[in-house]
């Protein structure tokens, strides 16, 4: 039986698409696929979900690897927080779950500043009732100690958990530490499987 949801935040609750950051940033198809590579998809990124670098650190090593891109490197570090807006379909999942008295939980890889400033934004987080970010843990899904964190902090059995992510292996992760797991795809998918699979909507 589940008793718990666990959500990842990005693209699951939280929107994040840098492609239509950069669109809207740079009018050169070339420079934004450029810095799509340099910033979005660079180690540094992944160190940020990490906990190991900061925003301003990050930046500084992008800029001294990609000099002649420093100014839009900055810029795009600057400005993308914003694109970070939520998911309404996926809220209103988050608050049905919550009237049916379910857990509500959290695992996700995001970076330290971009998880405070949805925090300072969205008081429907503070629905959940337990949270493991990467950049606390310095660890990252689909690692097994990221889940064995959550179910160690907040007593969970694994069998009686949805694990929810857009992710394959992340899910796959989940499923490994004895999870149930859905892919997200969509907000009409997710629905669906949810009520197929776990019968856990109206």
């Amino acid at each position: 039986m589940i008793k718990n949801i666990v959500f990842d935040l990005g693209r699951v609750l939280i929107s994040f698409e840098p492609e239509q950051l950069l669109q809207h940033l740079l009018a050169d198809p070339s420079d934004r696929q450029a810095l799509l590579r340099i910033v979005f998809q660079s180690p540094e990124w992944f160190m940020l979900d990490r906990g190991v670098i900061t925003q301003e650190q990050a930046a500084q090593r992008l800029i001294n690897q990609h000099p002649q891109k420093a100014a839009q490197i900055q810029m795009v570090l600057d400005r993308w927080l914003p694109i970070l807006t939520p998911i309404e379909s996926s809220v209103e999942l988050v608050r049905l779950f919550k009237e049916k008295g379910l857990g509500l939980y959290v695992i996700s890889n995001f970076h330290r500043a971009a998880f405070d400033y949805i925090w300072s934004r969205y008081p429907w987080l503070r629905l959940f009732d337990g949270m493991v970010i990467s950049c606390e843990t310095q660890t990252l899904k689909p690692e097994p100690a990221i889940y064995q964190t959550l179910l160690e902090k907040y007593s969970l059995n694994p069998a009686e958990c949805l694990f929810i992510d857009d992710s394959p292996a992340n899910v796959e992760g989940a499923r490994q530490m004895g999870m149930h797991a859905l892919q997200y795809i969509s907000g009409e998918q997710i629905r669906r499987e949810l009520e197929a699979q776990f019968q856990l909507l109206p």
